[in-house]
């Protein structure tokens, strides 16, 4: 794996966990990490001994065996598939420069080579060019990629087809992201071509590898001249080449240090709250199952040294401790049963086949995506979410943006946003593609003789004006220059003489877009030169202009903004800035307080405030003049910092902080332009889903990087925040000393105790800054006032984060909640690190990307499939998989329970009651495939064929069962395992009691041990399956698939091998049960009594503690879509319910003349 030479790593990509030669061990290791599975193999060891084991070795043995052989199998396909992908990835074939001659024999076998690997370029094939596997590929070579290939490794660009030595490049596979990007070769090292033979002597000096996709650099040395190179210039591993013919590039990282593997998700191993109290579970039987095996040998004890003269037959000189010791160590065998050893694969199994039922739900089908599940071992925990965190953009909104006005430095074109109206974020219907119009700003632009400005634009170096506007379409030329140049999209020729846009931003597509509808087309950007197509007046047709494009400042979340440096023909420097009006503001020659005191800022941020308020995005656009001496001095001091190359972290480090500082300084001192105000319209049934979300019980939290005012008026049109009924409590810049840059936390804390002391009788909202969230959760003095305050609200908003703020709200609500589930929700890169903190991550298919869809447990199409997703399938999960886990403990109790009842009998000799493999069996067939379609297909309310009913507004109300964990508490543990012990007493003493005086047969036959054995049994089968059949709440040819035949069939079938095999210790005893009616009669009886006594319990549990799901199901049974009233009051019924379980006192209010009629309907069954 080293190249040993230079010490890099080779190209050789390996994703599996296992090799050939490490699967055995390596995954037999894995398997026993597992508590479970080492506690099985303890016992199937005890077993083994002669002197302690009561059982074959072999029933013990075969069942461990093949759990870990399913494991292993599954594992083992999974991991071939990835060798497979590995062997496809390092046997593509690549070009490499050769650096020598080939002889005329290696021509032709290279020819022959080439027509077989290349048949599209067997031509025009470079053949100074060596054909090696990707695998092969090393440190420092030259290699050629042409169109549509996948660049093997991390390579520096050298030279193109392009004349402006120009490629586009995918990166769909490192971020998700489908828009091409532009790479650009320096004229420096663009020495080749691709039929060169030699390239030329140089030197590459690269910073260590890095996982972070735009940072990279590196300067490359030749012929006494050194070039900076950064991520413009990289072509990374996994990336497709587009639109170019071909390029030239050396490798730079190779293998495990490319940025495609180092950003490689290893997968989380994620473990849900059920599961965790499952583990817990199986501890407390553990220690209940040491505490009858200590009672065991103290009754064997006590039976050895009070009976064992009266039975002279026995011949046993043991002492009484050795008695204990063995007898404790037999009955550990005998009730290792009561932790089922097919659980965790049966779990595993039904999970993994749910995943399938979330992936193929069309209702969940958006924008061209259907659901993905990437972790499919908390999916019961999507039936328990109480806490939501949801972005803004892309996320709640389309993320399609329409431009709705602009201000030009003194003038607002566009809608009238300072005019009161009720314009609001609207779900997207519009099919217009420019949407934006003004006849003002259509006139400004149509004059041939400008008259003079009002007030015209100046920008100043160094105190001495130097810019000078002073006509108001010279002004908006600038703004739509500054529109057309600042920004990082591509171009393409479209129709009708316009060009066709994509970037990373849907923002800077739109602003783009718009300063080309408006006057100023962006061409292209060619070797670093910007070229724009202004529109033709009475002097001139359409100019084309050409800008150098001397420098760029790309847009971060820390930023929040982006500038460029450009160069126009006639010399002079310029800085176009767009961003975040808080961020540009602060960075103008203005002081704050002269923006404050001056007309044009003035009105300026009345009229941002006025479109924030209707949730609207807002841009700022500022300018800046370099005076020349100033730009070249600045322009050496950058060059030198990026030639710098550094060997360790901390120099690393260091010249990153000089590189900032070095920007900062150049967008220091700015002159302010203009605005614009973007609308991005809510998704479709956003109000609709949140709306339901909070009569689930959910709290939504939306986190945003927008301004307060925007974020507000989002939260309003989305339903978080409702008028008239909601009191919103806001902590903004009025709890912050701008003098000091302290937190008011006295007076945070003063108003959160007012606040959290009002009434409930209103609903309660929050709205609060990114800043001031941090703050407070991270201060011991105000974290539990704040949190308690949050826990009162329906719905809260933050704004203006950075994505490492979203992680530590989530991070905070988590910690403070430790019983709740939390749920992150996101489509942007920005939103992965709080993707990833809560307990479970949802990605949406976005327009920024697929990163977040890429690092979440799960991925959608829009935010509305989240109601599908919590209240179908999250709720069907946790329905399942937490009845799944008591049944098998339960039918486990009813099972190994008999084995104590049996010592009685036998002295506590540690004598088995079943045979032993029927004890092997019981938990691989007889019960768990019954099982296992229920965890599969059972559901209560049948969100398909019962769609035709109303159960929308019902859903919500039925989520409440896996978030108050309803189902998997110590309650409901208690009374199955009292179900258990009560059926295990029926399935032993009524058949003993029935037997004990009878003969087998009119032959007289006796009734022995193994006949007793079978009865028993066979009770338990029944009665086991009959528990499972009248919990059942789906019930159709496929559960009487697995009750039929995978239990009473497979039972069947194992009783007559008994019967014929020696290898069975009830060998040749079926033939005389079968033929015997007290053999039928005993199991009738047992399996009569425990299921009349079991329906009886249930009809009266229903009448006397009716919950949400059962009188829904009795709802729709009885449902009537002409009588309206009675289905109003049973949708009031549901809600007085739901009201109940949560413990809310202030249930809905029912009219007392109505009551009547509700009593009715729930006596409807």
């Amino acid at each position: 794996m080293i190249n040993r030479m230079r010490h890099y790593t080779t190209n050789y990509v390996r994703t599996t966990k296992y090799t050939l030669l490490t699967f055995l061990p390596k995954s037999l290791f894995f398997q026993f990490i597992r508590l479970a599975n080492i506690y099985f193999l303890g016992t199937t060891v005890l077993q083994c001994i002669p002197a302690v084991s009561p059982l074959n070795p072999l029933s013990a043995i075969l069942p461990l065996v093949f759990v870990l052989i399913v494991s292993m199998v599954r594992e083992g396909i999974e991991d071939y598939r990835r060798y497979c992908d590995d062997c496809k990835a390092n046997s593509q074939p690549i070009r490499v420069l050769s650096s020598r001659i080939p002889s005329q024999k290696e021509l032709d076998e290279k020819k022959a080579k080439v027509k077989q690997l290349f048949p599209e370029f067997n031509t025009d094939f470079p053949l100074s060019y060596d054909i090696v596997e990707s695998k092969d590929l090393k440190v420092g070579q030259v290699v050629l990629m042409y169109q549509d290939e996948i660049f093997p490794a991390d390579l520096i660009l050298l030279g193109t087809s392009d004349r402006d030595n120009k490629a586009y490049i995918e990166t769909a596979m490192l971020d998700g992201e489908k828009n091409l990007k532009k790479r650009q070769a320096d004229p420096g090292i663009n020495m080749v071509s691709h039929k060169d033979r030699f390239i030329f002597h140089a030197k590459v000096q690269c910073e260590r590898p890095s996982h972070e996709l735009d940072r990279f650099g590196a300067s490359v040395i030749a012929r006494n001249l050194k070039v900076s190179v950064s991520d413009k210039h990289l072509l990374m591993k996994g990336a497709k080449l587009r639109n170019t013919a071909w390029v030239t590039a050396v490798t730079a990282f190779t293998g495990e240090q490319t940025k495609l593997l180092l950003n490689t998700n290893k997968g989380r191993i994620k473990q849900s709250r059920v599961e965790m109290i499952m583990n817990r579970l199986i501890i407390f039987i553990l220690a209940i199952q040491f505490v009858l095996c200590a009672l065991a040998g103290v009754c064997a004890c006590v039976w050895h040294s009070k009976s064992i003269e009266d039975h002279s037959y026995i011949e046993y000189d043991k002492s009484v401790g050795v008695v204990f010791i063995l007898n404790f160590f037999s009955y550990f065998l005998l009730l290792s049963t009561l932790i089922p050893i097919s659980l965790i694969v049966t779990l595993e199994i039904v999970k993994f086949l749910q995943l399938f039922f979330m992936q193929w739900d069309v209702f969940m089908y958006r924008n061209g995506y259907f659901a993905k599940v990437s972790t499919c071992t908390i999916n019961e925990e999507l039936g328990q979410v109480r806490y939501i965190f949801s972005d803004k953009t892309g996320t709640l909104t389309c993320n399609k943006m329409v431009l709705k006005g602009i201000r030009v430095f003194d003038r607002c074109y566009g809608e009238k946003l300072m005019e009161p109206n009720n314009t609001e974020v609207r779900a997207a219907d519009s099919k217009k593609e420019f949407e934006f119009a003004d006849e003002i700003l259509d006139a400004v632009l149509g004059e041939s003789d400008p008259e003079p400005a009002a007030k015209q634009f100046e920008v100043k170096v160094k105190g001495q004006t130097s810019y000078i506007l002073g006509t108001e379409k010279a002004k908006v030329y600038e703004f739509l220059e500054l529109l057309a140049a600042c920004h990082e999209v591509t171009s393409s020729k479209g129709e009708n003489d316009l060009f066709i846009y994509a970037g990373q931003s849907p923002d800077e597509v739109c602003l783009v877009d718009a300063a080309q509808h408006i006057g100023i087309s962006f061409i292209d950007n060619r070797s670093d030169v910007l070229t724009l197509l202004f529109p033709p007046n009475k002097k001139r047709q359409r100019e084309v202009v050409s800008l150098k494009l001397m420098e760029l400042f790309p847009f971060t979340s820390q930023r929040a903004r982006m500038s460029v440096i450009v160069q126009e023909a006639n010399g002079v420097v310029k800085l176009y800035c767009k961003g975040s009006d808080e961020r540009v503001m602060k960075l103008l020659a203005m002081s704050e307080r002269e923006q404050e005191t001056d007309p044009v800022m003035s009105e300026t941020r009345k009229y941002l405030a006025a479109a924030s308020g209707k949730g609207l995005r807002t841009l700022c656009m500022a300018m800046k003049v370099f005076e020349p001496n100033e730009f070249i001095a600045w322009r050496a001091e950058m060059d030198k910092v990026k030639l710098f190359v550094p060997a360790t972290s901390e120099e690393a480090e260091d010249k990153q902080r000089k590189l900032n500082d070095l920007t900062e300084r150049a967008e220091a001192g700015l002159t302010y332009l203009g605005c614009t105000v973007v609308e991005d319209k809510l998704q479709e049934n956003v109000e609709n889903t949140i709306h339901n979300l909070e009569k689930a019980g959910i709290q939504v939290w939306m986190i945003t990087g927008d301004k307060m005012e925007t974020a507000e008026s989002i939260g309003y049109s989305c339903k978080m925040f409702t008028k008239g009924n909601m009191d919103v409590f806001v902590i903004g810049e009025q709890y912050i000393n701008k003098e000091q840059g302290t937190v008011k936390e006295d007076g945070i804390m003063r108003d959160l105790e007012k606040q959290c002391s009002v009434a409930r009788d209103r609903k309660k909202g929050m709205l609060i800054t990114g800043t001031l969230v941090e703050h407070l959760v991270n201060s011991e003095r105000t974290r539990d006032l704040f949190i308690r305050y949050a826990k009162q609200c329906s719905g809260v908003v933050c704004c203006r984060t950075t994505a490492n703020q979203k992680a530590v709200v989530v991070k905070a609500m988590k910690d403070a909640c430790p019983g709740e589930i939390t749920l992150s929700i996101g489509d942007g890169g920005n939103d992965v690190p709080m993707i990833t903190e809560a307990h479970v991550g949802i990605g949406i298919y976005g327009k920024e990307g697929m990163q977040a869809a890429q690092a979440a447990d799960y991925a959608i199409g829009e935010f509305q499939c989240l109601w599908n997703l919590l209240m179908i399938h999250g709720r069907l999960a946790y329905l399942r998989i937490a009845e799944l886990i008591l049944y098998f403990f339960y039918k486990n109790v009813v099972f190994t329970l008999p084995q104590i009842y049996f010592g009685f009998f036998c002295g506590f000799s540690g004598q088995t009651f079943y045979d032993d493999w029927y004890i092997s069996f019981y938990n691989l067939f007889f019960t768990s495939i019954p099982l296992l379609f229920k965890g599969m297909f059972e559901h209560d309310l049948h969100h398909i064929a019962d769609r035709k009913l109303p159960l929308n507004s019902l859903y919500p109300y039925l989520y409440q069962t896996g978030q108050s964990n309803l189902i998997f508490n110590l309650k409901n543990i208690a009374v199955w395992f009292g179900y258990g012990v009560f059926h295990s007493c029926i399935a032993f003493f009524l058949p003993y009691a029935f037997l004990r005086l009878q003969v087998a047969n009119e032959s007289g036959d006796d009734i022995d041990m193994w006949f007793f054995s079978i009865t028993s049994f066979s009770s338990v089968i029944v009665i086991v399956t009959l528990k499972l059949y009248t919990t059942e709440r789906l019930f159709n040819w496929i559960s009487l698939f697995g009750f039929l035949v995978c239990s009473f069939g497979l039972y069947i079938l194992v009783q007559w091998a008994s019967h014929l095999s020696s290898f069975f210790v009830s060998y040749n005893t079926i033939g005389t049960v079968y033929k015997s009616p007290q053999y039928y009669l005993s199991v009738l009886l047992c399996s009569l009594l425990a299921f009349v006594i079991d329906h009886f319990i249930q009809i009266w549990s229903f009448h006397i503690s009716q919950n949400t799901s059962d009188f829904c199901r009795l709802w729709c049974s009885n449902y009537n879509p002409n009588n309206k009233l009675v289905n109003k009051h049973c949708l009031m019924k549901v809600q007085i319910i739901d009201s109940m379980q949560r413990g809310v006192t202030n249930a809905f209010p029912i009219p007392i003349a109505d009551q009547a009629v509700i009593n009715s309907i729930s006596q409807i069954a």
